[in-house]
């Protein structure tokens, strides 16, 4: 089964890349680090309207 042009693991991979992305936006709001957390909340962002344009 494909998603979004991916295959099973491709996609597997793509959703666990996120999570871990989640995971580290979480420990930079909760250190207060905003600057990190800006420039990851971007590419995550990016990242994400990338994959809805394939």
């Amino acid at each position: 089964m494909e998603h979004m042009g991916m295959t099973d693991n491709q996609y597997k991979d793509f959703v666990e890349g996120i999570k871990e992305d989640l995971e580290e936006l979480n420990e930079y709001k909760e250190a207060g680090d905003n600057e990190r957390y800006d420039k990851k909340y971007k590419r995550l962002m990016d990242r994400l309207e990338k994959a809805l344009k394939r």
